[in-house]
């Protein structure tokens, strides 16, 4: 069964996957986030997947925005991004089409009735 867990860290580094096909992890010092940002990571459990997208409020919906990296060998894939404070809404898009809510955080379809789920980061 495939669980999502989406969590918020303050400070610190960011790490964004670079490509949905690359396995090359960009590394940008937490300085060059906005003060105000918060860094939030993004998990998903997906054994089985080929890629997983993230798409919400933050990216316009765009499926190839936000690609999460496949850790090694777990079938656990993430990403993070630097968010300001706010609601956001978000989804999980596996292998281009199956899209996924996160299972531990509040449910929020899309106005197309397509799963999602729902963030909040609060200020520092």
């Amino acid at each position: 069964a495939a669980g999502v867990a989406a969590v918020v860290f303050p400070g610190g580094s960011l790490m964004r996957h670079a490509a949905p096909e690359s396995t090359t992890i960009v590394v940008q010092n937490a300085a060059e986030v906005r003060a105000n940002n918060q860094v939030t990571q993004f998990v998903l459990v997906a054994p089985d997947a080929k890629s997983v997208a993230l798409v919400g409020d933050f990216n316009d919906w765009n499926l190839s925005a936000t690609q999460l990296a496949r850790q090694a060998g777990e079938g656990v894939w993430w990403v993070t991004l630097p968010l300001p404070p706010g609601r956001y809404r978000y989804a999980f898009v596996v292998n281009g089409s199956a899209w996924r809510n996160d299972p531990n955080a509040p449910a929020a379809q899309d106005e197309f009735g397509r799963p999602g789920s729902v963030v909040t980061i609060r200020g520092v």
